[in-house]
């Protein structure tokens, strides 16, 4: 194709022609420097959202299952309190799973039924519908989804009491902070979970040579196995995981302390006191009630959220989803509203995905607005940067006019001179998409070390770990490859088309004659 050998040939770096191999080198660098800015940029910041999204899909999973105010007014959860099967309490969604009561109410024994309650929904047999085992057999018949897990969870409130970080869990007198915090149970199964464990410090390992324990077994230290969290009972009290923040206040594992919640009793609300022990360290990211959210034994969390009422809070009881790969979230949630409406049971309950829980759909939904505005941002960049395009191919067929002329003039079309031109733009902007692209990738291999490098040229962090971690992502992001190399290759080609026509039109007579 000799349009392009000509075109490699007018690119090609002459002295003769210096001006025009000077901006044609800066135009090839300023494209890479743009690009090398920008595939690092998204990179980082997209390695980091997934490590945040991973964080909150670790406390919660990426599709829950929630009752409804249908459910809480509905004949199936309001018979519990009348029926002596049910101890006249209501259930939780895992004390509903377990039942051998689909419908406790005994009429031979229990009281009549209120003549303002709701029918029992039943089946077509005319037994109760066990919204609950339904719900859970409706997840768990999905298909096509990796690493599909259902379990139920719990989320309670307690004011958590550890002893000051001077003074030690074993004196006679300990003095404790207390700490107002969410209480909620971790699934042991939980393959999202392990990975925000964090490593025994020493200062840990210290604290557990320290104490005087016969039986090192019996400290509860938290464990990621394969399977999810180990974390052993233990009569020294209820183990639990606290965010990293208590950590980095003094709190070390092996520490002892008590929750404490109020519960009502027939003659007043005594306040009760549970046993607990630090048994491991996690980090929370940047969930907003992560600092404060504590994750402890389903039995615990059973036993305090017995106190209050369970309608208070609709999301403090329900059903995880979890799966391998959470961007299956959308379509997770419409098999399973497929589900649930085939099992006659959708007004009682709701689906929601991880974008759209109430504690975190405004964090997702910043992350997603900052991800538009940066990319248009880059587009503009990109464009600035591809400009100077145009005016090197301009000055580059003031050039070479007497070439065109002669090209022209040998049988050369106008669609031929301008493929020439054209050609010259796309080839530049691919040369600095990939100069860009190969310094990205060893950048983003060092991104760490420089990063560590100009923390400690200024004296502190140069990124909060708080937020962004001990280390940075270092994979490179496939979908910024594809938005740089598609874009910059369109916007150089659309920089050569002004270039270009101008030398199409060019006639070689008038060239020529003027030469």
């Amino acid at each position: 194709m000799f349009e392009l050998s000509i075109a490699c040939k007018y690119l090609i770096p002459r002295w003769r022609q210096l001006s025009v191999s000077i901006i044609s080198i800066i135009s090839t660098l300023v494209i890479a420097l743009v690009v090398w800015l920008i595939v690092v940029f998204f990179s980082v910041k997209e390695g980091l959202e997934n490590g945040w999204i991973d964080k909150i899909t670790a406390l919660t999973a990426p599709v829950r299952i929630t009752p409804t105010e249908k459910y809480y007014h509905s004949y199936y959860y309001l018979s519990d309190t009348i029926s002596a099967n049910s101890n006249y309490n209501n259930k939780t969604i895992s004390e509903k799973l377990l039942t051998p009561f689909t419908d406790p109410y005994d009429p031979y024994q229990d009281e009549e039924l209120p003549p303002n309650w709701p029918a029992p929904e039943v089946d077509h047999t005319g037994n109760v519908k066990d919204l609950v085992k339904l719900a859970f057999s409706a997840a768990a018949s999905l298909s096509g989804i990796e690493g599909l897990k259902v379990s139920d969870f719990e989320t309670t409130i307690a004011n958590l009491h550890l002893p000051r970080p001077h003074t030690s869990s074993d004196t006679q007198t300990p003095q404790f902070l207390e700490y107002p915090s969410f209480i909620g149970s971790f699934d042991a199964d939980s393959f999202a979970i392990t990975k925000t464990l964090l490593p025994v410090s020493p200062a840990d390992s210290h604290r557990l040579l320290s104490l005087k324990i016969k039986d090192i077994s019996k400290l509860p230290i938290a464990a990621a196995t394969e399977t999810g969290i180990l974390m052993p009972s233990t009569s020294l009290g209820e183990p639990v995981l606290l965010p990293k923040g208590f950590r980095e206040n003094g709190t070390l594992l092996g520490d002892q302390g008590y929750l404490s919640y109020y519960s009502p009793t027939p003659s007043s609300i005594q306040e009760q006191q549970i046993p607990i022990i630090v048994a491991g360290f996690y980090d929370p990211g940047i969930i907003p009630m992560g600092g404060k959210y504590i994750l402890a034994g389903r039995d615990l969390t059973g036993l305090i959220r017995a106190s209050y009422g369970q309608e208070e809070n609709h999301f403090s009881n329900g059903i995880n989803v979890r799966f391998q790969h959470i961007n299956e979230a959308p379509a997770v949630k419409a098999k399973l509203q497929q589900a649930l409406e085939k099992a006659g049971i959708a007004p009682y309950w709701q689906v929601e995905t991880y974008q759209e829980y109430e504690f975190s759909k405004a964090i997702i939904q910043q992350l997603q607005s900052e991800k538009n505005l940066f990319s248009l941002i880059s587009l503009i960049i990109i464009i600035v940067a591809c400009s100077n395009i145009i005016s090197m191919l301009i000055i580059l067929v003031n050039d070479k006019k007497l070439e065109i002329g002669i090209l022209r003039s040998m049988g050369a079309s106008s669609g031929s001179i301008a493929t020439i031109f054209g050609i010259c733009g796309l080839v530049m902007g691919g040369i600095g998409s990939l100069i860009g692209i190969t310094t990205a990738i060893l950048t983003l291999r060092y991104v760490n070390e420089l990063v560590g490098w100009i923390s400690r040229l200024q004296g502190h962090d140069l990124f909060n770990p708080i937020f962004y971690g001990s280390t940075l992502p270092t994979e490179l992001s496939f979908e910024a490859l594809m938005f740089v190399l598609i874009t910059t290759v369109a916007v150089s080609l659309a920089a050569g088309i002004v270039p270009a026509f101008k030398a199409s039109m060019m006639r070689p007579s008038a060239i020529l004659r003027a030469e």
